[in-house]
């Protein structure tokens, strides 16, 4: 499987497209095959509620982070 099938891959790259500015079905467009979760991610960032929408990225983007983090040379 490579990078780009990985669950995990896929929502860090929704997150950080959106961040970037995209939105909706854009977000999706890079990927051959969506994973189900990366589907549900693109949804949430679709809330209309912009409270909804800042809580959903933000603990997408604290993963990315802990992730980023925990592969850092220490």
């Amino acid at each position: 499987m490579s990078n780009v099938e990985l669950p995990s891959f896929q929502r860090a790259f929704v997150a950080l497209s959106y961040v970037a500015g995209r939105r909706d079905a854009t977000l999706l467009d890079a990927f051959p095959s969506v994973h189900a979760d990366t589907q549900l991610l693109a949804q949430r960032l679709a809330n209309p509620e912009r409270e909804r929408r800042a809580e959903v990225l933000a603990r997408e983007l604290s993963r990315v982070a802990l992730s980023l983090e925990a592969r850092s040379i220490k």
